[in-house]
């Protein structure tokens, strides 16, 4: 059976209200008795229960049915004078919660790489050997025999050869002079180098 609010709809219906049906949550019958205002309060209706019970309730907790009784959200509870009504009292909770909402709104990153060229102008060091025959022609007696020495940044390296005399002796032909010479040269190349350029873009 549908349920109506009782409300304003109750209040234009109060004259058929009068000793109309009433069933509680539980399936238990009354009647409206009589219908009360006081002052600017709500209307209430004056509920009589089979066993002789009467009840005040306001209006707004009857609902209209449809063959025409009204129901009540509550029980009632025992009978006569030492009956109870018991009438349910709510309260409203406020539950709050939070969520993520997305709103559209970010930044947009662009990475690009740049190439540009870079001289590098760099002093290196390279060696040269210089060799320089120089001319001795001199007999090396067996226990004279020189060995190769340095005279400075030369060295010196004695080149021997056996010359065929009236008895065999030692000539030192020539002495080969090794100087190392150290100059600095330039080597300029071309070095590519990349930078890495960030463009923001912001949208809405």
């Amino acid at each position: 059976m549908s349920t109506h609010p009782a409300g304003g709809g109750a209040a234009s219906h109060s004259a058929t209200m009068v000793n109309a049906r009433v069933v509680d949550a539980s399936g238990n019958a009354a009647s409206i008795v009589s219908l009360h205002a006081e002052g600017s309060g709500p209307q209430q209706a004056l509920i009589q229960l089979d066993a002789g019970t009467q009840v005040l309730v306001p209006l707004d907790l009857l609902g209209r049915q449809d063959d025409g009784s009204y129901r009540l959200p509550f029980t009632f509870h025992g009978g006569g004078d030492g009956g109870e009504v018991r009438i349910p009292v709510l309260a409203e909770e406020l539950q709050v919660g939070k969520r993520t909402v997305d709103t559209g709104r970010g930044v947009r990153l662009h990475k690009q790489v740049v190439q540009h060229e870079e001289l590098l102008d760099q002093p290196l060091l390279r060696d040269e050997l210089v060799v320089a025959h120089v001319p001795v022609g001199r007999i090396v007696q067996p226990g004279e025999v020189p060995d190769t020495r340095y005279e400075g940044d030369t060295l010196v390296m004695p080149v021997f050869e056996e010359v065929l005399v009236v008895q065999k002796q030692l000539l030192l032909k020539e002495e080969v002079h090794v100087t190392r010479r150290r100059q600095e040269v330039r080597s300029a190349q071309k070095v590519m180098l990349r930078t890495e350029q960030v463009k923001v873009e912001r949208f809405e």
